[in-house]
């Protein structure tokens, strides 16, 4: 209850950390300011987004409202929260820092039985600064419960700290209690989901650093769980393994045999999905061996083997000996631990009969030398890094999250992600098209009517959903689904948009009102300037009728004066420009051949002003 308890409120805190993220850089709101929408931002942040993204017209990155360039509001109680959020986050990482290592639930299940992700430990444990950018190597066991898959990784956490403090790689003193991972005695269980040991070794290599996590997954194997929570949890083991040591009691049972072909499907689909390599090493530990006088890594390969051969000449788990049969597979074979061991309560090296203690410490020893050798990598085989790990285990649980996506197979659960990073790449589509059919300047608005923009952006729309659908996998009923649900968002945003740039044309249309009647009305008379403004905005229908008029009106009365004082000067021009040209003409005119004239270039220049 307590575990569960610290686990919500982490979750809290995480939310709480959500709230005061910019949405631009997606860091601490530093110096919050709010837009007239709502949003708040990084004063830094939205003032560079305006002044690069939308030079001529300002919208919310979020919600892509119009808003004033000169309206930001200072955010002063979400900056002071931002500050003790801050501070509180310091704390706590100072009292991590002091406080001892121990397991921490990665994944655990809530409630009503569904996996979550305790994202504080994806954020302390892979994306913290000190090492987001580390090479890692991720040791992960799965197998059925109870076979010592704890005891194990305890006695591996042993050996990784003398070889991050440089020392000779131990498993400690033949009295030294065993502490680490929870483990008890008897057939009662301890772990569920996959717990990970919240401290990364580091370790160095001629100047090179990496680090190392331990994990023990339950649940993966596990006859009791239901099948979509295997498929998940397996799902999980290869994102969080680079070696996998699959820890079998005496042989490969046919049902070990079942889970592991399964396993190894859903590896090989998830590799796929997330660009990495789906089986970098596994190691297959076969506890209490038959033969406690041949055991070790010679013996394992004849172990494999005669595994092989069985598999032959059957063709159910075809995945396996497949796998079996390529280089990336080894094992290990173990004797019983003795009588002593399995009841101890203290779990010590002592307690262990003195054959086993030998072929555990030789077992362990050969893996910490080889870790360097399987640090995770990609389908390329490129090294990736604790910050490419975390942010693929956020993205996992992004689709398991989604009510629309099934796991109840290993194909499904594939079908899920596939469809997933589809829809990613087609709503960057989408929101590519909004961005370029917004007109950004008052003129571009006025070109285009709401209703034609609408038609505009669906016939768009309807392209997009076209290839969204023909790149969807699995079931007719499921991609029909997506695309439902898909469409509905989009005509969301669509008739969000359209709202918008009719508010702007009926803004935009008063505005020519207003100039036309200001400035053409006062050369050309009221009803010249209501007519213009009059063509200009009649496209939009009788509902902004209002606002034309308004416009026209103001322009002619309120800046009439004005007008005829252009006219004035206009006239004064003319009129000194006809004496020049009488003067300098060979030819006679009459008065009403230079009135003509006149009236000509007269309506030259209206012509440019309107323009202007």
């Amino acid at each position: 209850m307590r575990c569960r308890t610290v686990m919500e409120a982490a979750a809290g805190f995480s939310k709480l950390e959500e709230d005061i993220t910019c949405s631009v850089c997606l860091q601490e709101l530093a110096d919050p300011v709010s837009i007239t929408c709502g949003h708040t931002f990084c004063r830094a942040c939205i003032t560079d987004y305006w002044a690069t993204a939308q030079p001529q017209e300002y919208l919310c990155p979020e919600c892509r409202s119009t808003c004033p360039k000169d309206q930001l509001i200072p955010a002063y109680r979400l900056k002071h929260l931002v500050s003790k959020v801050q501070l509180a986050k310091e704390e706590q990482a100072k009292r991590e820092r002091m406080a001892p290592a121990s397991a921490v639930p990665l994944v655990y299940t809530d409630p009503h039985g569904q996996l979550q992700l305790d994202e504080s430990v994806i954020q302390s444990c892979f994306l913290d600064g000190k090492i987001a950018g580390y090479p890692l190597c991720l040791i992960c066991v799965i197998g059925e419960k109870r076979w010592g898959k704890s005891t194990l990784m305890n006695y591996i956490l042993r050996a990784l700290h003398s070889l991050e403090t440089q020392q000779r790689i131990s498993l400690g003193e033949l009295n030294d209690p065993l502490t680490g991972f929870a483990w008890l005695p008897g057939t009662d269980t301890i772990t569920k989901g996959i717990w990970m040991w919240n401290k990364p070794f580091i370790l160095k290599r001629n100047g090179d650093k990496m680090a190392v996590f331990v994990l023990d997954t339950e649940g993966s194997l596990d006859i009791e769980s239901d099948r979509e929570t295997c498929i998940k949890l397996s799902a999980l083991s290869m994102l969080l393994s680079s070696y996998l040591i699959f820890n079998i009691s005496a042989m490969l049972k046919t049902t070990e045999l079942d889970y592991l072909e399964t396993y190894l499907y859903v590896a090989e689909l998830t590799g796929k999905s997330f660009s990495l390599q789906p089986l970098q090493c596994l190691e297959l530990l076969v506890r209490d061996c038959y033969d406690p006088k041949n055991c070790g890594r010679a013996a394992a390969l004849t172990y494999i083997q005669k595994e092989k051969e069985k598999l032959r000449r059957s063709s159910n788990h075809g995945k396996v000996l497949q796998t079996l049969d390529s280089p990336s597979v080894s094992g290990f074979l173990l004797p019983h631990p003795g009588k002593q061991f399995p009841t101890s309560v203290h779990g010590s090296l002592a307690d262990m009969d003195e054959d086993f203690r030998s072929h555990l410490t030789g077992y362990i020893t050969k893996l910490m030398r080889e870790l360097w050798e399987h640090r995770k990598a990609d389908t390329h085989g490129n090294q990736i890094t604790c910050a490419q790990v975390g942010r693929a285990l956020k993205d996992f649980f992004r689709v398991l999250k989604n009510k629309s996506y099934g796991f109840k197979s290993p194909m499904e659960m594939y079908y899920s992600l596939e469809n997933e990073k589809t829809l990613d790449d087609i709503m960057k589509k989408f929101q590519d098209l909004l961005k370029k059919e917004t007109p950004s300047s008052p003129v571009d608005v006025l070109k285009i009517k709401t209703s034609e923009l609408k038609k505009k952006v669906s016939d768009k729309i309807d392209t997009l959903l076209s290839v969204y659908r023909g790149r969807l996998q699995g079931d007719e009923s499921k991609k029909q689904q997506l695309e439902d649900k898909l469409r509905a968002d989009m005509k969301q945003e669509l008739e969000r948009l359209c709202a918008q740039h009719k508010k702007r044309y009926v803004k935009c249309a008063a505005g020519v009102g207003l100039a036309v009647g200001g400035v053409v009305l006062g050369v050309a008379g009221g009803a010249v300037g209501g007519a213009v403004a009059g063509t200009v905005l009649v496209a939009e229908a009788v509902a902004i009728e209002g606002t034309i008029a308004a416009g026209a009106a103001i322009g002619g009365g309120t800046l009439g004066a004005f007008g005829s004082w252009i006219g004035h000067l206009i006239g004064r021009f003319f009129g000194r420009k006809k004496n020049e040209n009488n003067q300098q003409s060979d030819r006679e005119g009459t008065d009403d051949q230079e009135s003509n004239r006149e009236g000509t270039d007269a309506e030259r220049l209206l012509g440019k002003q309107k323009k202007q």
